[in-house]
């Protein structure tokens, strides 16, 4: 993805992975935090730190939606810019990846491997009894 826009999506997904990785630690503090305060009988900062932890929990929550989105949106631009762009070049110094095909070669008269067709004679066609010379 290039351009401004791609400049965006991947600055705003590198903030939203971030973000997703540390808000619920953040989250966590505030929620031990909250406790304490309770514990020690501040019922008006534990409340405040409740509502913090909800808060950064909401957060989080829309930051871990749209780094998904986000994510997606790269993932199709980039499907899209190499479909779209430069021909895939081969790898240096070795021609295509022929993925299983093999090359038929002639075989010499007499030749005892047999062909790509398991015949033996190259053109895919069984000799007949009659054509053996045996008849």
């Amino acid at each position: 993805m290039r351009g401004p826009m791609g400049d965006f999506v991947r600055r705003a997904l590198s903030w939203g992975i971030v973000s997703s990785l540390l808000l619920p630690i953040l989250a966590l503090v505030v929620i031990g935090l909250g406790a304490l305060l309770a514990a020690l009988g501040d019922n008006v900062g534990a409340r405040f730190c409740g509502r913090v932890a909800l808060l950064s929990a909401v957060v989080w929550l829309l930051a871990v939606v749209a780094t998904a989105i986000l994510a997606g949106i790269a993932g199709l631009a980039a499907d899209e810019e190499r479909r779209c762009g430069e021909p895939r070049r081969h790898r240096p110094g070795k021609g295509p990846r022929r993925h299983g095909r093999r090359r038929l070669r002639g075989r010499a008269e007499g030749d005892p491997r047999q062909d790509a067709w398991g015949d033996g004679n190259g053109d895919g066609v069984r000799p007949s009894r009659s054509d053996s010379g045996s008849g």
